[in-house]
């Protein structure tokens, strides 16, 4: 069974595809992959078959016993470079068919959250040329450093396929500090990377936006961004009730956001948003519920955190209050949830 804490009503988070390729890396590495696969509770016959995404919990886990198992904590690059483009689905076939490089940087930019919504972007226009920006959306914690090098690597490896070479003039800028590692950015392609930036950004040069794509095919085309268009409109048409569980499925330990500050991701008031919730048979704090017991029974799965610590990860102050609540939910205290639990 692949244990993450998502609900019915949260589908977002990292496609399971990419936990595949992870574990194909480390088979090569000669590490021992089910062992990785299993300190985040997956396994792999469930993996291969599953489509559910992976949340934040499970996604932390893999990457932190992946780089542990590898030492290498450049390990994000190698898996987004190494990924086949056929694993980004319709927005990379969309990006490749494209006419020039910059209709593929403009596909990338609208249907880049259709495979991974840690990042939206948007791409802006100047007469130096051209700059795709990222807003993080998601906050991956201890492996927020591994997921972005992936995006990157992927996002590179993806340009180069639709090229079929690598355009001078190209800068990415970075949020993070610069690693002792840093050369591994210049292995994967020969770009200038500037570190400790605002936030992460590719710039390309305004001659390099006419290159032509070397796989062009304007009905190919066509057809990947009306079927990118068509996953971005179900994303679009989500309700309330998804849009809250993804909020509060994306907060990080213990910083549960405030409904009003739900209602704002949402665009309406919060008077607004619990109208709507009501409607779609729910509420903000059921759907809260549902969030934090959900994570309190994967937290308390893992094993290696006290009951202190799982309780002030789902924001609770005080642990008396979250083992009455777990007795709540389990009708169990969370000593005797966990011992229930398989290891």
């Amino acid at each position: 069974m692949v244990s993450t804490y998502a609900t019915a009503a949260n589908p977002s988070g990292v496609h399971p595809v990419y936990a595949r390729l992870l574990r194909m890396l480390l088979e090569r590495s000669d590490v021992d992959s089910d062992r990785v696969l299993a300190s985040a509770h997956l396994q792999w016959d469930s993996l291969v078959r599953d489509e559910a995404r992976l949340e934040s919990a499970t996604v932390v886990c893999l990457v932190q016993s992946a780089i542990a198992a590898t030492v290498k904590p450049w390990l994000g690059l190698d898996l987004g470079w190494q990924a086949p483009i056929s694993a980004h689905g319709d927005l990379a076939y969309a990006a490749v068919t494209a006419p020039d490089l910059g209709t593929a940087l403009t596909v990338l930019a609208r249907y880049g959250v259709l495979r991974d919504d840690t990042f939206s972007w948007t791409l802006d226009h100047s007469p130096q040329g051209a700059t795709l920006h990222a807003v993080q959306r998601t906050d991956w914690g201890a492996a927020n450093a591994f997921v972005m090098d992936t995006v990157v690597a992927a996002f590179l490896r993806v340009i180069e396929a639709a090229l079929g070479q690598w355009p001078n003039g190209v800068r990415l800028d970075l949020p993070t500090p610069r690693p002792p590692w840093a050369a591994q950015y210049a292995r994967v392609s020969p770009l200038e990377v500037r570190f400790a930036q605002p936030a992460l950004s590719f710039t390309f040069a305004r001659a390099a936006l006419a290159l032509p794509c070397i796989g062009s095919d304007a009905q190919a085309h066509a057809n990947a961004c009306r079927a990118c268009e068509t996953q971005l409109s179900a994303i679009g048409s989500a309700g309330y009730t998804h849009k809250v569980a993804r909020a509060l499925a994306n907060a990080g330990a213990g910083r549960y956001p405030q409904l009003d500050a739900v209602a704002g991701q949402c665009g309406v008031s919060a008077r607004t948003l619990m109208r709507q919730l009501r409607a779609e048979g729910t509420s903000f704090q059921a759907l809260l519920d549902t969030d934090r017991k959900a994570r309190a029974q994967w937290l308390l799965q893992q094993k290696r955190l006290s009951v202190e610590e799982v309780a002030a990860q789902l924001g609770y102050a005080d642990t008396s209050n979250f083992s009455r609540t777990v007795r709540r939910w389990f009708g169990v205290t969370p000593r005797a949830l966990r011992q229930a639990l398989p290891s």
